[in-house]
């Protein structure tokens, strides 16, 4: 199948249910729109699910070089999101499931720590590459697929995978079934739409959303909305560090921007995050 095949969009907003849009971006037929009411953005048309589902099992580079260079971007971002995790999980080296992980970098991160790890990969070339580098089996299905056990994991993290996610409720409640009582979901996710309305027309240019793979941008008040409808609570959302692209450019631009956004985070007491930035939220499962 095409991964451009797609099916209508429904008529309501994912989050709160109304049917009032503005489009902010296009590219080529895909839509950006943004909801009226709770500013929750959505592509349109919808992309086919089983379409999604065959691309990412070949989403992934396959080269030594692209790996080496993914795995040393993600590596300082890794170091911050273990320390997030480890301040803020209820239970010291307890159990994590790393959803969408990639070549499982993060993984091999938390398991040094002396983490129970487990992860999710539907990509052929990031499960042979965390098997063959890091010694990690992961599950080759996606979660609803598994049927994992009833509160089986104290951590639940997903990096950059929310935005790719058709239904991203029904996969945070799926999430809080299998966490522990008071366990921990840590969810990473870019912020492009305040970019895209900075830039106007250049924005056109660019494929700042990815299109067609991310479905959804988020704002901190419509994760909040989000985890806090799937049932997490005492939800805080973050800059939690930067990586470090191969490009001198972008690793100077995430590097500035991540100290800025993470300085006026903590002078404003947690009030302040810089908009465009990709953020860090954490929520808990009630215990």
């Amino acid at each position: 199948m095409n991964k451009h095949t797609s099916i209508d969009t429904p008529g309501h907003c994912l989050l709160c249910n109304t049917a009032t849009f503005k489009v902010i971006h296009q590219k080529q037929k895909w839509q950006y729109r943004q909801c009226k009411n709770c500013g929750l953005v959505s592509i349109s048309p919808i992309p086919d699910l089983q379409a999604l589902k065959e691309t990412y099992r070949n989403y992934l580079p396959k080269s030594r070089d692209d790996i080496t260079a993914w795995i040393r971007m993600m590596t300082p971002f890794n170091r911050a999101t273990a320390r997030i995790i480890e301040k803020n999980a209820l239970t010291e080296k307890g159990k994590i499931l790393d959803i969408g992980c990639g070549y499982g970098s993060f993984l091999k991160e938390m398991q040094q720590r002396k983490w129970q790890i487990e992860g999710i990969e539907v990509s052929k070339t990031g499960r042979k590459h965390a098997r063959e580098k890091f010694g990690i089996e992961l599950f080759d299905k996606s979660l609803e697929d598994l049927a994992l056990p009833d509160a089986a994991y104290d951590v639940v993290t997903l990096i950059y995978v929310i935005e790719h996610i058709l239904d991203p409720s029904e996969m945070l409640k799926e999430v809080k079934r299998i966490l522990k009582p008071g366990g921990l979901l840590l969810l990473r996710w870019p912020h492009t739409t305040p970019i895209v309305k900075l830039l106007g027309q250049l924005a056109n240019r660019l494929d700042l959303y990815h299109t067609p793979y991310h479905l959804y941008d988020f704002s901190p008040s419509t994760i909040k909305k989000l985890t806090g409808v799937c049932g997490f609570e005492n939800i805080k959302t973050m800059p939690g560090g930067h990586t470090h692209p191969p490009a001198l450019f972008n690793r100077m631009s995430a590097i500035t921007f991540g100290y800025l956004d993470t300085f006026i985070y903590t002078l404003t007491a947690g009030n302040l995050l810089i908009p465009g930035t990709s953020k860090t939220t954490i929520a808990f499962k009630p215990a």
